[in-house]
């Protein structure tokens, strides 16, 4: 049976306090900001594996702890996932480093906090803060074994920077998916899709009649999740209408509707 991973992506966009202190060039990163794109990540590479998700807190709003959980529950998930960027006091400070927790007493929990933590502390250069027992209520109020990881701390320079990144979010969202799947016991598979290119209608006499599609279904939907995930990640409306007509064009090319 294919299982369902409910994936939750910590505090809403505008949550009090929930952000870097400020950057040298002004810029303040909105825990959010972070959460929101691993997770969409870890969504794509989890259904990539044949995983089924449910996003327990969608949207840019703080959605009540109570109301993830109970989603989860009701559609009985198999395990779930709490995303976090992590914090210390007020302003910068030495702080740092990736920790996972789960909740106290569970077996399956702590399994599972093992080897996503080992996971996580293999394949990034964040600092080992260790697995730790805590009474969250996303992982007391769970059905199915939860954990939570902490990322990295806002509040740290080194760590603040990486959690701004780009590479660091996917790194973190890839290596999340690789200690799910090990969980479960199912091979995570890797991102490696070199579509053929689209042939040139002056040189290739065999270039496909018009309304034939130039990329396969497959492909395109291996694509797709990415520039969803970067749809995610901005709040910006032109760039968010980029993202959406790249989609659509690979829709068309691979004989799909746009939407």
């Amino acid at each position: 049976m294919v299982k369902l991973i409910a994936v939750d992506d910590g505090h809403g966009l505008e949550t009090p306090g929930k952000r870097t202190p400020s950057f040298p060039d002004g810029m303040v990163m909105k825990e959010n900001e972070f959460n929101r794109v691993v997770a969409a990540y870890l969504d794509a590479h989890l259904k990539r594996c044949g995983f089924r998700t449910l996003l327990v807190a969608p949207g840019d709003t703080d959605i009540p702890l109570n109301n993830r959980t109970t989603a989860a529950n009701n559609a009985k998930a198999d395990f779930y996932i709490s995303i976090h960027a992590n914090a210390y006091g007020a302003g910068w400070n030495g702080a740092r480093g990736i920790e996972t927790y789960y909740y106290p007493g569970s077996t399956a929990g702590k399994q599972a906090a093992d080897i996503i933590h080992a996971q996580l502390v293999k394949g990034t250069p964040m600092p080992n803060r260790g697995v730790k027992e805590a009474n969250f209520h996303v992982l007391r109020e769970t059905t199915m074994p939860a954990v939570l990881v902490e990322l990295g701390f806002m509040t740290n320079r080194e760590d603040a920077e990486l959690l701004r990144s780009g590479a660091y979010r996917a790194e973190c969202a890839e290596e999340l998916a690789k200690g799910i799947c090990q969980v479960f016991g199912v091979p995570y598979i890797p991102v490696s899709v070199v579509p053929d290119p689209i042939p040139d209608p002056d040189t290739d006499p065999d270039q496909p009649e018009e309304g034939t599609a130039v990329l396969s279904v497959e492909d395109a939907n291996k694509i797709i999740p990415f520039l969803s995930a970067a749809y995610m990640a901005t709040t910006d409306k032109e760039a968010r209408k980029e993202f959406n007509r790249l989609a659509n064009e690979l829709r068309k090319a691979s004989g799909q509707e746009p939407q």
